[in-house]
């Protein structure tokens, strides 16, 4: 008896493996067809977007007789130096006798001007600035105050505004932290 089961099983099995392999050789016919309504498909469809659209920031404006500062704000190192939150990037007055990052005094937070920053892509703008000699500061998460440096040079960012830029915006370019 376990023979006849044996034959049958096989017989089975051989059979079954002939319709897959007859099956798998027919030519495809669905694929082309798919294929040719894509080609073919009018060109007034929508698109497929792919991406959400991502809305400008709106900064704030200086009023006439100020300067404006624009820049970016790179962070070199996130996890020992984050900004704190709140836009913590601040431009602090330096003395004329002030030089190099000795010369930066410390500030208490809401007594220097405070940047609008766009936290999506780290573009800050300072308003209202009047013309002299300032540092660009950046508060970090555990309270430390760490003079920017520019990306172009590596050096800090001290520098000096004069009346000539009075209502214009000037471009401090890239700078990073540390």
């Amino acid at each position: 008896m376990t023979g006849k089961y044996s034959i049958k099983i096989i017989t089975l099995l051989v059979g079954t493996f002939m319709l897959l392999v007859a099956a798998g050789c027919q030519p495809a016919t669905t694929s082309t067809e798919i294929v040719e309504n894509v080609l073919n498909e009018s060109p007034t469809a929508a698109p497929v977007q792919s991406s959400p659209t991502i809305e400008p920031y709106e900064f704030a404006v200086s009023e006439s007789g100020y300067i404006t500062l624009h820049g970016l704000l790179v962070v070199r190192d996130p996890i020992s130096l984050l900004p704190a939150p709140d836009d913590a990037i601040h431009l602090v007055p330096v003395g004329a006798e002030g030089q190099g990052v000795s010369g930066i005094p410390q500030f208490t937070v809401g007594e220097v001007p405070q940047a609008d920053v766009d936290e999506r892509t780290g573009e800050f703008v300072f308003v209202n600035i009047e013309p002299g000699k300032y540092a660009v500061v950046v508060v970090t998460k555990g309270g430390a105050q760490i003079p920017t440096r520019s990306m172009e040079d590596g050096a800090y960012s001290i520098m000096t505004f004069t009346a000539a830029e009075v209502d214009q915006t000037v471009e401090l370019g890239s700078l990073s932290l540390p």
